[in-house]
C-alpha cells in the first residue's frame, strides 16, 4: 500500500512507524509535490499531518480523499494501527 505524508517537517516520525507496517510511504512538503505524487503512483492515502495548516490541507482534500490527523498525534499512537 503506498500512502502520501502530507507534512511540514523532514523526515517525520510518523513515516517511520508507517513503514514499520510494511507500507511505501513517500514524504511531500508542497501542494504539488502532494498532487504530483498522487498522479504518479497508486495512493492508498493520503496522511495530512497536524502541523500542516488548514488551507494547505482543504487544496489537498478538494482533490483526493485524506486522513487528518490532529494533536495529539504521535508515531507510537499511529503504530499501533493495524
Amino acid at each position: 500500500m503506498v500512502v502520501i505524508l502530507f507534512t511540514t517537517r523532514l523526515p517525520n516520525k510518523i513515516t517511520t512507524a508507517l513503514e514499520a507496517k510494511g507500507l511505501e510511504v513517500f514524504e511531500a512538503l508542497a501542494i504539488s509535490e502532494v498532487l504530483a505524487l498522487a498522479e504518479e503512483h497508486r495512493v492508498s492515502s493520503i496522511i495530512i499531518t497536524p502541523d500542516v495548516d488548514q488551507a494547505r490541507a482543504d487544496v489537498i482534500a478538494q482533490h483526493y480523499p485524506t486522513t487528518r490527523l490532529h494533536k495529539p498525534f504521535t508515531a507510537a499512537m499511529n503504530a499501533s494501527l493495524n
